[in-house]
This record gives structure tokens, C-alpha cells and sequence, in this order.
């Protein structure tokens, strides 16, 4: 063999063994990648075929705060694989927490439907796949029962370089993700299975208000109980919201034959409480409490009275706390029909061993 030659041989032997030596390097590393990322749960057949094999992969953003040490994070789990210049797949496990409530007032409960949820709690929203798993037991380390939690996943690729089938494989990333939540949080209840991941949904600006229905929690009020007449399109809608821990309901009704000019609409509320909030319920209506075995007759001359009455009962099998509101241009209306309007919304809120606590004038 001519000396040129074989030094082109030689060459093209050394070429092949860096590039042999140096993938097997990153083949290495990205073993190595894949069993850290997200504390070492991801099914690991099954992510590296959404991997690119000829990139290396980063491991970032790596977070576990799962576990009975874990003090109420905002985020459960975190991790990310990256790659190239645009490649990531992210994963994680964030809980469902209700939002945080400025009081317990009917005021202060409907102003959650207005309040905005931070970043990390909607990223779901535009992720690839989610699910929102049970936690029966609740995850530890906050100050209200936190029983479930969502997992997400988002997975970008560099231009034109998806792969097919990927989204079979992110939802078995979900899954294991969404088990090893559970496991490490004690949470008890079923297995997250890869058939309960989906895609996000689609989203909606107000289901009730689209479909023209009466929120969920106002639902138990007919205008009869009140000589009311069906609401008309220009009539105040229903306000309420349905909670883990209240209920709540406002609502104007449109009186049929009006008595005089004042006597156009009535004022009806509705409130129930459960569970953690009872204790700073009878805190924060600690006078209006102590009144109700006093009950004195309302101040004649007003524009307007309103009478609250409360109730102790069992509603689908929780401890409750309710109290009714009923307001209307007459004294004796309101006086009436407010024991009425009561049992109307205790029977259709399936509560039992009810107990009124009595009334007072506001």
C-alpha cells in the first residue's frame, strides 16, 4: 500500500474512532441523564424513544419536594430534559389548592370567581398532556387539606424533527411521574393509569353564563317562595360558588305584583360552611350569633329589612353551617317566608338533623 494511502486509511480509522468514543460517551451521559431526571421514575424505554439519539441531553430545572418533609411547595416535582437548540421535555407535579380566601363572608367566597390563578397553577393550560390525580390522605405540609395535584407535560422539538407516536410516550412519563407523587406523598387511593392522561381542555370563559344556565349553588331557589316572577334578560343574574369548604349564593328576584315603588325585587342569600372554616365562621359572626335568641323586631320606617336565619345540620354527611338571608321591602314578608326559604335550600343541599339556630334582624 502506497504511504498515501495508508495515511488516509489511518485517518479515516482515527476519525471513526473519536466519533465511536465520543457517542459513546454521550450514549453515557444520556443514560446517566434519564436515570437522575425526576428522581429516577421516568420509564426509561419509553423516554428515550421521544429523545433525539444523536443529541446530547441537559438535565434542568431538576426538583423534588415530595415526601413527608415537604412544607407546602407551590411546585411537587420539576424536571426538564433539553436538547439542541428548541428540544425540552418538562414535567411537572403541582397541587390543586382552592384559592385563598380574604374571609369567610358570602362577599369574600364570591370574590374567588374573580380572583386569578398564578402562573404555575395554569401552566397545564398550554401544556402537551395533564392529569389531575386523587389524594385521598392529602399531601402534608399545608394548612388545609390539599387532596389532589396535577401533573403536566410539555414536549418541543427542534424544527421538523418530531417523532411519531410521541404522545403515547409522554403520557407514560405523566403516569410514572404522577404515581411517584403519590407513593412518596402517602396519598392512598388508585394508581394514576396512562388512560387518564389527556390533553388539556379546551378552555371556557364561564360554562353557565354561556349555556344561560343558574349556577350550580343557586339552583335551590324558586321565585314562588318569594311571590317572585321568572327572571327576564335585563334582571341581575345569580352569583354563587361551589367550594370543598362553602357554598354560596346571591340573588335578586323580581317580585310579580310589586306592593309599591320599593318593592320591585327581593334580596335572597345563601351560605354554607363546613369543615376548617367553621371555627372562623363563629368568629367572624360572633354578634350576630349571640342576637339570635333575642331576635328583636326590626325598626319600623326602614326602606328595606333583611332577615337572617341560621341553621345547624348534616349536609351529605359534613358538618354544616348555614345561614339564609331573605330581603324585601316589607317586614312581614321577610318574617313570613324566611323559615320556608330555608327548608328549601337545606333539603336541596341533602341536609339532615337540621337544627335552626334561630333569627335576627339586620
Amino acid at each position: 500500500m502506497a504511504p498515501k494511502a495508508a495515511l488516509v486509511v489511518l485517518a479515516a480509522a482515527l476519525v471513526a474512532g473519536f466519533l465511536l468514543v465520543r457517542s459513546e460517551r454521550r450514549d453515557a451521559h444520556n443514560a446517566e441523564v434519564l436515570d437522575t431526571a425526576c428522581g429516577g421514575v421516568l420509564p426509561r424505554a419509553k423516554v428515550r424513544g421521544l429523545l433525539p439519539g444523536d443529541e446530547t441531553w441537559e438535565l434542568h430545572g431538576e426538583l423534588d419536594l415530595t415526601g413527608p418533609s415537604g412544607r407546602g411547595p407551590r411546585t411537587l416535582l420539576r424536571c426538564s430534559v433539553e436538547w439542541g437548540e428548541y428540544g425540552r421535555l418538562e414535567l411537572a407535579a403541582v397541587p390543586v389548592l382552592d384559592v385563598p380566601l380574604s374571609g369567610v363572608r358570602p362577599r369574600d367566597i364570591l370574590a374567588t370567581r374573580t380572583a386569578e390563578e398564578p402562573d404555575w397553577a395554569t401552566a397545564y393550560r398550554s401544556a402537551t398532556t395533564q392529569v389531575t390525580a386523587g389524594c385521598p390522605a392529602g399531601l402534608p405540609g399545608y394548612p388545609r387539606p390539599v387532596t389532589r395535584f396535577r401533573v403536566h407535560a410539555s414536549l418541543g422539538y427542534d424544527e421538523g424533527a418530531e417523532i411519531a407516536g410521541a404522545a403515547k410516550e409522554v403520557r407514560a412519563a405523566v403516569t410514572a411521574v404522577a404515581n411517584h407523587v403519590r407513593e412518596r406523598g402517602g396519598c392512598g387511593g388508585p394508581a394514576v393509569k396512562p388512560s387518564d392522561v389527556r390533553p388539556p381542555p379546551e378552555p371556557v370563559e364561564d360554562p353557565d353564563e354561556e349555556s344561560g344556565e343558574v349556577v350550580p349553588s343557586c339552583r335551590w331557589f324558586r321565585p314562588e317562595l318569594l311571590d317572585g316572577r321568572a327572571r327576564g334578560r335585563d334582571d341581575r343574574e345569580p352569583d354563587g360558588v361551589t367550594g370543598d369548604d362553602a357554598d354560596v349564593c346571591s340573588l335578586r328576584v323580581p317580585r310579580a305584583k310589586p306592593a309599591n315603588r320599593l318593592d320591585h325585587f327581593a334580596e335572597v342569600g345563601s351560605v354554607s360552611w363546613r369543615g376548617p372554616l367553621l371555627p372562623e365562621v363563629r368568629t367572624a359572626y360572633g354578634a350576630e350569633l349571640a342576637a339570635l335568641s333575642r331576635a328583636p323586631e326590626p325598626e319600623s320606617g326602614e326602606k328595606s329589612y333583611t332577615l337572617a336565619v341560621w341553621a345547624e345540620s348534616s349536609c351529605s354527611g359534613a358538618r354544616t353551617l348555614s345561614r339564609v338571608t331573605v330581603g324585601t321591602a316589607a317586614a312581614a314578608l321577610a318574617a313570613d317566608r324566611a323559615d320556608r326559604i330555608l327548608a328549601a335550600y337545606l333539603a336541596a343541599s341533602d341536609c339532615r338533623a337540621v337544627k335552626v339556630l334561630g333569627k335576627v334582624w339586620k
